[in-house]
């Protein structure tokens, strides 16, 4: 024997393979999500129920039935809370009298927020159910990936890829991967059937960051073997 220790066999991680509502846009965009319908709860001594189901500033101002959502330190306005979202302009008079208490200790500071002009308003995306968003910097920009036939979008902070192969797209979410012929979708859980040239991708280039996901490389083994430790 030469003394090494036989590996221990990594212990198998079930992931949820049901694709997110994946949105996509060219835009800067804003993705908001609530659990479920949207709930709404009074907020004492005003006209104004807050959105209690989701992690945005989100108000119902009970004398015009309107929403705003504060985003980028701005507010939006919509007849519904799922849009149309549009610049709000003048916010009700309701707004200056939120308690004075840590809840909206934030919003208080937003109001009356900052002009959003229509190029610095971002698209708001709103979901009912678990969502992703792909922001892209205009149409996708395509950089190959040296000895592979992979393509990796370089004009978004999403891990998005094209495989030349087989034309499919690739997108990296929450430690999942899921692909799609295009990126309007359907897209479909893929990590168990990632093209090989996933493991190829440099670990020091610009998307070597997602080797840790890709099963079967090292940095994948290690992240088990890390997960493992009590």
């Amino acid at each position: 024997s030469d003394g090494a220790q036989p590996a221990t066999p990594a212990q198998n991680v079930t992931l949820d393979s049901t694709p997110p509502r994946i949105l996509v846009s060219p835009r800067p965009a804003s993705l908001v999500v609530f659990d479920g319908e949207p709930v709404v709860a009074p907020v004492t001594g005003t006209t104004l129920a807050v959105a209690i189901n989701t992690n945005w500033d989100v108000f119902q101002d009970s004398t015009t039935k309107t929403w705003f959502l504060l985003v980028n330190g701005g507010w939006l306005a919509a007849p519904d809370a799922k849009g149309p979202w549009v610049a709000a302009g003048r916010l009700p008079l309701a707004f200056s009298a939120l308690p004075a208490d840590a809840n909206f200790a934030q919003v208080r500071q937003a109001v009356p927020g900052r002009a959003l002009t229509i190029a610095d308003t971002p698209t708001v995306f709103v979901s009912t159910t678990p969502a992703a968003i792909i922001v892209t910097t205009g149409a996708p920009q395509y950089v190959a990936i040296p000895g592979t036939t992979l393509q990796y979008v370089s004009n978004t902070d999403a891990a998005l890829f094209r495989d030349v192969a087989s034309g499919r797209m690739y997108y990296l979410v929450s430690g999942r991967w899921f692909a799609a012929a295009t990126l309007e979708g359907p897209w479909t859980f893929a990590t168990p059937n990632l093209p090989p040239d996933f493991a190829r991708i440099p670990a020091a280039g610009p998307r070597g960051f997602v080797l840790v996901s890709v099963p079967g490389t090292p940095q994948a083994q290690q992240a088990v073997r890390e997960a493992e430790i009590p």
